[in-house]
């Protein structure tokens, strides 16, 4: 269960990318690296490995996909890092980060097929570690993983800590201190290697595969918190959009059946609204207008002595200023809207300003949802309630 977590994280993080990555391509580095990681992921639990390297018919196959994703995930962070550091700073960074890798895995792919591997294997450089090709093999990747994990902790950590970084900056800091820690995951590795090639044994092995386990995962999880950092501020307006898109659904669904001609499209079911991530600003802003468009269509069903009646109706129960106000305007509505539902003509209301309303969105969205509360009332509807049966059906 807790190699499935990695992989879940990293590809919800490549498919959030994805979009962005191939509409910016200074972006695509990045989103490479979480790529690879996310198949190195999904590759490394024992179940799945040995299903791929049967489906393939090549014993271990799956280790070297898995070393080869890493390699290319680790020269796509430094190549991120790199490109910013020299876009944002000046700095120049030498660009052989990007031929080495591509000489890395020939090498893995050469020491890989050169060695017999008569048996599948837990972990390909423990259980071959008496052959020099494999040795070779792990101190290639290692050697890369390591010195790729280096320069970019480097840099991460010199950009990052320049003054008016923001949160980009602390990003960066946070990526670097991932890099970090990958890096003391390398050289974990590659300590554990030459130990068992010597024939010596430190630590047992299940406590070795749960250290560099750990390693493994912190380091993903701060490379992944590092890269989504400068994010965040977007992804919260995100989260906090579909918030109020759900909470002003009912009260938009409620008045736009009663005037169906303000609605731009065909209304969508509550989950379906709910669950849609898309265009998720451009859907609350015409929420919005739609809702005070029926606002002002019902208004005509609302006469001075409907209005005066739900303000008494509010009063006695004990509500003051701007909440009378507002639950007021609530009650009338419901009750404007059950007339327009029933065909009564068109009365005399009065085009008076809301008692909720806002300058801008922000807080119009705040006024409506404060509407929506006092419309779902105990009051509205027991005022509701009231008029139908004092009306004829």
């Amino acid at each position: 269960m807790i190699d499935a977590i990695p992989a879940v994280l990293l590809w919800a993080v490549t498919l959030w990318r994805a979009r962005s990555a191939f509409q910016r391509p200074e972006r695509l580095s990045l989103w490479l690296a979480f790529a690879a990681l996310a198949v190195a992921m999904t590759v490394r639990p024992v179940a799945i490995a040995s299903a791929v390297d049967e489906h393939l018919h090549v014993t271990n196959l799956s280790f070297l996909i898995k070393h080869i994703c890493g390699t290319v995930a680790a020269a796509s962070v430094l190549t991120f890092v790199a490109d910013m550091a020299e876009s944002k700073t000046g700095m120049r960074v030498s660009r052989l980060h990007k031929a080495i890798p591509v000489v890395t895995v020939v090498l893995l792919a050469s020491c890989f097929f050169a060695t017999p591997q008569p048996h599948e294997a837990e972990d390909i450089l423990a259980d071959y570690a008496d052959h020099a090709a494999i040795l070779a093999y792990g101190v290639v990747w290692t050697s890369y993983l390591g010195t790729a994990l280096l320069s970019a902790t480097l840099l991460c950590l010199r950009w990052g800590n320049r003054p008016g970084s923001g949160l980009v900056g602390r990003g960066l800091i946070l990526v670097g201190t991932g890099t970090t820690v990958g890096l003391a995951y390398a050289l974990h590795r590659v300590a554990v290697l030459i130990i068992d090639y010597v024939g010596s044994n430190l630590l047992a092995e299940n406590l070795n595969h749960a250290l560099s386990t750990g390693l493994l995962f912190l380091a993903l999880l701060l490379i992944v918190l590092g890269s989504t950092l400068p994010a965040a501020p977007r992804v919260l307006a995100r989260i906090r959009a579909q918030w109020q898109l759900v909470n002003l659904y009912s009260l938009w669904r409620t008045l736009t059946d009663a005037v169906p001609e303000t609605r731009l499209d065909t209304p969508p079911s509550r989950a379906a609204d709910a669950t849609n991530p898309l265009r998720t600003h451009d859907r609350l802003y015409r929420r919005t207008i739609e809702i005070r468009d029926s606002i002002l269509t019902l208004a005509d069903h609302a006469p001075a002595e409907l209005r005066g009646r739900a303000y008494d109706h509010v009063a006695s129960l004990g509500f003051i200023g701007a909440h009378a106000d507002i639950t007021a305007e609530a009650c009338w509505l419901a009750v404007a809207r059950e007339e327009r539902l029933r065909g009564a003509a068109t009365g005399s209301g009065e085009p008076l300003p809301p008692a909720s309303g806002g300058r801008d969105l922000a807080t119009e969205i705040r006024a409506l949802t404060t509407l929506s509360t006092a419309y779902r009332s105990s009051a509205t509807q027991d005022f509701l309630r009231a008029h139908l049966e004092e009306t004829p059906a």
